[in-house]
């Protein structure tokens, strides 16, 4: 029997790649109860195949500030628990065993950012538990969406969420048990985040039916080149290969990725050892 969140609204805003986040959901769901489930999109004519998640229409959300500006100042308006799991298409709960109540005991946990300093370590939005608490202090007219949703909330509005209305982000010791993202892959963790992260979870053959659904736009990102490395780092270089050439797949598109993603990747592929090439 899967463990019961308290007071918690299972959450995920996606018009980009709606199948994709209501799978997620699905996972999660897997793993844990929730008092409701809301799938935010615009998207129509969709199947949650879960009776238990509810479609909440909204306007087109694509850019990261249009994501950001919802999960700032409009979440907070279909609410009505204590608390919110945020989930996205790339990030859903892995472990459900490894829920903690003390998660509940702050306003604010996500994994832990391995490039920001300590004391703001705390953490990635993609995978992340929220309170109500929190999202009511948002709508404060001082607070401006200009930047990613959770480097406002953790770094640039921190200070003031903090005195005004006593926020509590978590420790970092708490987060590592909670959720990874960029360092320190815990299969043992509530939960992940990014796509790069799939093979510390899945083998080969699972790994490539998720595939199957993501689009190549998906991988001609940053963390689509950060997915091929891992799989370099971990041995696999035949898949690391496979999914190198869906990147570079369409060569127009390819081109126009940042210069600075396309020499990563060149510089993982020239990496790869001759016996993994022509395994590939």
């Amino acid at each position: 029997m899967p463990i019961e969140i308290p007071s918690t609204t299972l959450a995920c805003v996606d018009c980009q790649y709606p199948w994709l986040a209501l799978r997620a959901l699905r996972l999660s769901l897997a793993q844990c109860g929730f008092t409701a489930v809301k799938f935010f999109t615009n998207a129509t004519g969709l199947d949650p195949q879960d009776a238990r998640i509810e479609i909440v229409p909204i306007p087109r959300v694509v850019t990261s500030n249009e994501y950001s500006q919802f999960m700032v100042k409009e979440l907070v308006h279909h609410l009505t628990t204590d608390y919110v799991q945020v989930v996205q298409w790339d990030g859903w709960v892995i472990n459900g065993n490894a829920w903690r109540p003390a998660f509940q005991d702050y306003d604010y946990i996500g994994a832990r950012w391995w490039f920001a300093q300590a004391g703001q370590d705390v953490g990635n939005g993609g995978f992340s538990l929220r309170s109500l608490r929190l999202l009511h202090a948002l709508l404060d007219s001082e607070i401006v969406v200009r930047e990613a949703e959770d480097t406002l909330i953790c770094i640039s509005y921190r200070r003031l969420l903090e005195d005004e209305y006593g926020i509590r982000i978590a420790p970092a010791a708490l987060a590592k048990e909670y959720a990874f993202e960029g360092d320190h892959p815990n299969r043992s963790a509530f939960g992940f985040h990014r796509l790069y992260n799939f093979p510390v979870l899945y083998e080969e053959a699972e790994l490539a039916e998720l595939f199957e659904e993501i689009p190549d736009a998906a991988l001609r990102t940053q963390a689509g080149v950060s997915l091929v490395r891992r799989l370099s780092d971990f041995g696999r270089g035949a898949e690391a290969l496979r999914y190198a050439d869906r990147l570079r797949a369409d060569r127009a598109a390819y081109a126009a990725m940042d210069p600075a993603e396309r020499a990563e990747l060149e510089e993982v592929l020239a990496g790869l050892s001759a016996p993994a090439a022509d395994s590939a």
